[in-house]
């Protein structure tokens, strides 16, 4: 699969964006009733992805001022490769 036609995706492309999940696939509160906005993400490597499939282990914390961080450890078919953390803004919908 390529973002742009005739362009492959690059493995670090491919960590990149699969690093901008954590936040969405680990919240702990109510979809409609909170937006969550990742302000910043910061990527760190142990080593460079093989393979097409990313694995993200995620878990977000979120505290009382309307702040909050997700934070996800990185896999690949061969094991851990390394972190994604995104900051986060909460706030009540609407």
């Amino acid at each position: 699969m390529s973002l742009v036609e005739g362009e492959e995706v690059s493995p670090l492309a491919r960590v990149a964006a699969a690093g901008d999940f954590g936040n969405g696939i680990s919240s702990v509160l109510p979809w409609g009733e909170y937006v969550f906005i990742n302000p910043d993400l910061t990527v760190y490597l142990d080593r460079i992805p093989h393979g097409e499939w990313i694995c993200l282990e995620s878990r977000t914390r979120v505290g009382p001022e309307g702040t909050g961080t997700a934070e996800s450890t990185l896999y690949d078919t061969h094991g851990r490769i390394g972190r994604a953390v995104q900051s986060l803004y909460v706030a009540r919908a609407g």
